[in-house]
C-alpha cells in the first residue's frame, strides 16, 4: 500500500469508519480486516496496524496456523510495481538472522531453566510467609515480609510475561496456564489485560497516541507530544485526562514530576491491579474501539479470586494487629510497583517518542530498536545479577524483535543484534542499570522544563 491509497486507509483506522475497509499488508497481500476485528483473539492491538505493512509485527506474534485465518479477508495481491515500501537490507539481514536462529535452535526452550525460576519464585513466596508466621507481630518482621512478597510478584511477573509470551512451550495452551497461575494467582493480574496492553506496547512502542505504556500524563509524562494533548486549546479536546485532572493540577503534576517519580512508581502495582479487575468485568472493556475486545474464560475470574483470597487471608491469620496489617498491605505493593516499574521505565522510557505518522513511515524492526533500550552492569562479574532483576528484560531490543525467543538465549543474541545495528548505522542504545535511570530523569526533567514555557 502507498501513496493516496495508504493515507486514506490510514485516516480510515484513526476515525475508526464502519463503512470503508481496513487494509493491512502481510507479505505483500493485501487483507481488509473490518470485519475480523471484534473476533480478534488479541484484540485492539490490531488497529495499530492499519493501513501499514503487518508483516513482521505478525510474524513476530501469531503461530502458523494464524495463517489460515488470514486467508479469509484476502483481497489482492500487492502490485510490484506500486510497492514503494521493499524492505531495506536491515530488515531483510534480520529475516534471514531469524531463519537462522530457527535452525540453532534459539526459539527452543530450556524446561530444566524454566522449572528452576518457578521453583525459585515459589520459595521467595514461601520466604515471606515464614516471615510473616513467625514474626507477623513486629514492624521489622511485616516489613521484612512485605519486601520479599513484593520481589516475589515482581518476578512472577517477569515468569509470567515469558509464559504469556510463549517463549517456553510451542503448544500455547500451557504458556497461558502458566501465565494464568503465576500472573493470574500468583501475582494478581489478569493475563488477558495484560496481554491487551502489552502486545499494543510491543506493536507500537513508544507511539504517542498508541502505547499505553506512555499514556500515563499528566502523572508522568514522556514527551512534548503529550504537553500539546493536554494544553494545546484543539488537542486538549481529545485527549480525555485534562478531564480528569484540573489544567491546574496537570501543570503542577507535571512541573514536579522529578520529584514525584518514586512515589507514583511505589502506587503503579494498585493501580495495575485496579485496571486488571476492571477488565475482567462484564463491562470492562466496553470502551474498546470497535468492538476489538480480549475473550475473557471464568478461570481468569477464578485465578484472581484466588489470588485475593491467600493474600489477605495470610495477613488475617498472620497479622495480629490491624495496623501492622495496613503497613504489609502498603509495603507489599509499594515494593512490588517499585521493583516492576523500575524495570519497565529503563525499557523505552527517555528513548525517542514517535508521531502515529512517523510510525506509520517507518520500518517495523527499526522502530522496534530506536525506541529501546538494553541495560548492562558496570562490572561484568555482576551481569547474572542485572539479568535476574531485570527478569532478562534488559535485552529489551532483543526482546521487541524476537519476543517468542527464552530470556535465557537472549545474551547469545545481543552482539548479533549490535553488529547488524552498526552495519546500517541503526542507533543501537545500551547503557548501565544507573546511566539509564538518569536517562530517564533527564527526559522527566526536559519535559517539566517545556511545560514551564506553556502559558
Amino acid at each position: 500500500m502507498n501513496g493516496p491509497e495508504k493515507d486514506e486507509t490510514f485516516r480510515v483506522a484513526k476515525t475508526n469508519s464502519e463503512t470503508k475497509p481496513w487494509y493491512i499488508t502481510i507479505d505483500k497481500k493485501i487483507y481488509d480486516i473490518r470485519d475480523f476485528v471484534p473476533d480478534h483473539p488479541g484484540g485492539a492491538v490490531i488497529l495499530t496496524h492499519i493501513g501499514k505493512d503487518a508483516t513482521d509485527a505478525f510474524s513476530s506474534f501469531h503461530p502458523e496456523s494464524a495463517y489460515e485465518i488470514l486467508a479469509n479477508y484476502y483481497v489482492k495481491d500487492v502490485e510490484p510495481v506500486n510497492f514503494s515500501q521493499e524492505k531495506n537490507g536491515f530488515t531483510n539481514d534480520l529475516r534471514a538472522i531469524k531463519k537462522q536462529l530457527i535452525l540453532e535452535n534459539y526459539f527452543e526452550s530450556s524446561k530444566a531453566y524454566y522449572a528452576m525460576k518457578v521453583l525459585s519464585n515459589i520459595m521467595i513466596w514461601a520466604m515471606s510467609i515464614w516471615i510473616l508466621a513467625n514474626h507477623g507481630n513486629t514492624l521489622f518482621g511485616v516489613t521484612f515480609a512485605a519486601t520479599i512478597m513484593g520481589l516475589f510478584w515482581q518476578q512472577c511477573g517477569w515468569l509470567s510475561h515469558d509464559f504469556l509470551h510463549h517463549q517456553v512451550f510451542e503448544d500455547r495452551k500451557y504458556g497461558n496456564l502458566m501465565g494464568a497461575f503465576l500472573g493470574g494467582v500468583c501475582q494478581g493480574f489478569s493475563p488477558s489485560w495484560w496481554k491487551d496492553k502489552h502486545n499494543t506496547h510491543h506493536a507500537a512502542p513508544n507511539v504517542h497516541g498508541q502505547d499505553p505504556d506512555i499514556a500515563t500524563h499528566p502523572l508522568l509524562t514522556w514527551s512534548e507530544y503529550a504537553l500539546t494533548d493536554m494544553f494545546d486549546p484543539e488537542m486538549s479536546k481529545k485527549c480525555p485526562i485534562p478531564n480528569e485532572f484540573p489544567p491546574g493540577l496537570a501543570r503542577f503534576m507535571i512541573k514536579h514530576q522529578t520529584l514525584f517519580y518514586f512515589p507514583i512508581l511505589c502506587i503503579a502495582r494498585i493501580s495495575w491491579c485496579i485496571q486488571s479487575f476492571l477488565f475482567v468485568l462484564p463491562d470492562g472493556q466496553k470502551n474498546k474501539p470497535s468492538k476489538a475486545r480480549m475473550p475473557i474464560s471464568s478461570s481468569e475470574q477464578v485465578a484472581l479470586a484466588i489470588h485475593y483470597t491467600w493474600y489477605f487471608g495470610l495477613i488475617y491469620m498472620n497479622i495480629p494487629n490491624i495496623k501492622l496489617a495496613i503497613v504489609f498491605f502498603f509495603a507489599s505493593q509499594s515494593m512490588c510497583g517499585l521493583l516492576l516499574a523500575l524495570v519497565f521505565a529503563l525499557n523505552h522510557n527517555g528513548m525517542q517518542v514517535l508521531t502515529e505518522k512517523e510510525s506509520q513511515e517507518m520500518d517495523f524492526f527499526v522502530e522496534q530498536v530506536v525506541t529501546g533500550r538494553d541495560v548492562i552492569s558496570s562490572r561484568p562479574a555482576f551481569q547474572w545479577w542485572i539479568d535476574w532483576f531485570c527478569g532478562g528484560l534488559n535485552y529489551q531490543i532483543e526482546h521487541h524483535l524476537f519476543p517468542s525467543i527464552p530470556r535465557h538465549n537472549y545474551y547469545k543474541l545481543q552482539p548479533i543484534i549490535e553488529n547488524l545495528c552498526n552495519k546500517y548505522k541503526v542507533p543501537y542504545h545500551r547503557t548501565t542499570f544507573w546511566e539509564g535511570t538518569w536517562e530517564v530523569f533527564a527526559k522527566l526533567g526536559e519535559v517539566s522544563a517545556a511545560s514551564k514555557k506553556l502559558v
